[in-house]
Parts: C-alpha cells; sequence; structure tokens
C-alpha cells in the first residue's frame, strides 16, 4: 500500500464496525467496510465533496443503499453513506500497491484525515459567529463544510485545470488524466475509475505530455502542468511538500508560485487543502463581493480584484477570525452561494412562468 506524508493530528479515536459485504464486489478485488462516527449537523457531504474542493466525487442514487457518494481519494476508490450520526464507507485500494492493508482502523484514520474529522466544526462555528456581526446574521443559512485534505500533487493539478472552467469539465479532464497515467483500481457502477498519477509516472512521460494534454483539450493549462511537474520534480517531489507543510504559510505560498500558473489565488487553495496552512484565504469573485458588503465597505466602488485589494482581504478575513480563517472563508462561500442561487431562482421564477403563459 502506498503511504502517504499525511500527519494525523489529534484524531479522535472513535468506535467502529465492520459491516457484512453485501452488494456487489468484483473478484480478485478486496473490500474494506467500516463506519466512523459524525453527527450530520458536522458534515454536508454534497458541499464538501461536490463543491469544487475535489473533483473526483459523484453522488449516486443506489436502490439498496439510498444516496451514495463515490470517489478517489489517497489512491483508493471510496463509497460514501451517511445517517444522522455516522458515515459508513466501502473502500478498494490500489490493485497495483504491492502491500495490501486490510485494517479498518487504517482507512477510519484515512477517511478521518480526508475530511478533517479532529476539526470540531460546531465549536468553532460558535467561536466565528461572535467574531463578526455577518457570520451571526448567516446563522441560520451556515453549511457543515469540511476543508478537505488533499494530496498536494493532485491538488496543484487539479487548481491549474480550473482555471476559467467549471467543474463539471475540470472532473472530465482529471477523470482523463487519471485513466491515462494512473492505475485502474476496478469498475463501479457502470464506471472505470484510477488512481491519480504519481509525480514519477508523469515525469516518465514528461515529453509527450504537453502534447497529449492538449489533444485531451485541456487547452493552455497543458504547459502549465507538464512545466509544473517537471519543476515539482526538481524541487524534489514529496520531500518538496513536506517542507512547504513544516513552513509558515507566507513562507509556502512564495515557494509555490514559483510553478508555472499558479498565482496567490491558486496557491492559496493548495495551502488551504494541501498543507494545512488553514489560514489562507482564497479570494475569488463571489468572496471579493462579500468582503464589499460585508466587511469592507470601503471597497464598495471597487472594479477589480487587485494583487493589493486581494492581499487587504485576505489579511482582513485573518484578522478577524485567525488561525482558521481559511475555513470560514468556505463555509461563507457556500452560505452565501446557496443564499444567491435560492434569491436568483426565485426572482427568475415568475418570469419564466409569464413566458410560458405567452407562449401557450
Amino acid at each position: 500500500m502506498r503511504m502517504f506524508s499525511i500527519q494525523f493530528k489529534n484524531v479522535v479515536c472513535l468506535p467502529f464496525i465492520v459491516i457484512p459485504l453485501h452488494y456487489y464486489q468484483p473478484k480478485s478485488m478486496h473490500a474494506v467496510q467500516g463506519k466512523v462516527a459524525i453527527d450530520e449537523n458536522q458534515l454536508n457531504l454534497d458541499l464538501t465533496l461536490l463543491g469544487g474542493q475535489s473533483f473526483r466525487w459523484e453522488k449516486l442514487d443506489v436502490n439498496d443503499c439510498g444516496t451514495l457518494w463515490k470517489g478517489v481519494a489517497y489512491n483508493s476508490y471510496w463509497e460514501l453513506t451517511q445517517d444522522s450520526k455516522n458515515i459508513y464507507y466501502k473502500v478498494f485500494a490500489d490493485p497495483q500497491e504491492k502491500k495490501y492493508v486490510n485494517d479498518v482502523n487504517f482507512y477510519n484514520n484515512l477517511l478521518k484525515c480526508y475530511l478533517r474529522l479532529d476539526f470540531d466544526l460546531n465549536d468553532h462555528v460558535k467561536k466565528w459567529r461572535k467574531m463578526h456581526p455577518h457570520f451571526e446574521e448567516l446563522s441560520t443559512k451556515l453549511k457543515a463544510v469540511r476543508v478537505l485534505h488533499q494530496e498536494p500533487l493532485e491538488n496543484i493539478v487539479s487548481f491549474i485545470c480550473s482555471q476559467n472552467n467549471n467543474i463539471k469539465r475540470i472532473s472530465s479532464m482529471i477523470q482523463w488524466l487519471c485513466s491515462t497515467y494512473g492505475h485502474k483500481i476496478g469498475h463501479f457502477h457502470s464506471k472505470d475509475e484510477y488512481t491519480f498519477p504519481s509525480l514519477e509516472s508523469l515525469v516518465k512521460h514528461q515529453k509527450e505530455l504537453e502534447a497529449q494534454l492538449r489533444s485531451a483539450k485541456i487547452g493552455y493549462r497543458a504547459k502549465f502542468i507538464a512545466q509544473s511537474v517537471v519543476k515539482i520534480h526538481e524541487f524534489g517531489g514529496s520531500k518538496w511538500f513536506d517542507s512547504l507543510r513544516k513552513m509558515s504559510y507566507s513562507e509556502a505560498r512564495n515557494e509555490l508560485v514559483k510553478l508555472p500558473g499558479i498565482g496567490f489565488k491558486v496557491a492559496d487553495c493548495i495551502c488551504l487543502m494541501s498543507l494545512n496552512h488553514l489560514e489562507s484565504v482564497p479570494i475569488d469573485t463571489h468572496i471579493f463581493k462579500v468582503a464589499q458588503s460585508a466587511y469592507m465597505p470601503q471597497l464598495k466602488n471597487v472594479k477589480a480584484v487587485t494583487p493589493k485589494i486581494y492581499e487587504e482581504i485576505a489579511d482582513n478575513f485573518r484578522n478577524i477570525y485567525g488561525p482558521y480563517a481559511g475555513w470560514t472563508q468556505a463555509v461563507l462561500f457556500c452560505s452565501e452561494l446557496q443564499q444567491f442561487q435560492i434569491e436568483t431562482k426565485a426572482e427568475i421564477s415568475p418570469q419564466k412562468a409569464k413566458k410560458k403563459r405567452t407562449n401557450k
């Protein structure tokens, strides 16, 4: 089993059970099943897995188990279900790994790490509500969004692909990359699932990598991905990633922007989601608007997010919310965005109704 440079800090020991295998298990493949205790008000799987942090997850409605979230994380294929008190999982490891780990405790800890279940979100939300009136105003709309703990290489490539793009298309790009250079884990729910390519695999194909990426319609991003793979290898690969975790947030971000195609926003996403720098606050257009309306009214007439404005907004969030400012940004983003979508639908619906009546 490939081991990961993941730090299990303050992981809570939670009870587990092994659930009997009932519905499909491909031949010659081994599944481990278990559960992790977490209240549903501490974890919204939809927003956490499908909200643009990772691009490897899908939601299915399966007859024998209801709603199921399936995806690949840490080079294993996962199926997750949830009730009010627990997450239940079935996990299949990469069959090409020489050492297979058939240990529920191992996968319990892996899932806890991925979803950062050692972080008491409800307790922190109570604290954040006292730090700024905006958070208190949103208290009835706040969603249990968790910041994923992802592998850096996958996160870097994914967020290079995310530039001027949408979740559906990013997901298809990452799926192509995995099916071309990763290992096949198995065939599940009518779809082949693959590991994310190792750095060694991408470096091995570096001569044709950019051309192959362009042929897969990844566009101008192909050059950045191919060049970043070379740079990461030159910097030391996994050892470099480990060093970024040990650096201060600002030092780690300054290192990341040395990679082709990586600006401060993408570097902040990587710091937040892969390097344990939870004070990192990515600023996009939506958060810019939130800052203008609720946090920094002096920016009301500012039209664009310049580097100076970007830093001012991020620093403002850090001054208010402290070492977990990046997490508050994720919660605010999803809560505000969902409310915006609800209001937009309410505004559009009467117009659609009128149009339908007109067309009759």
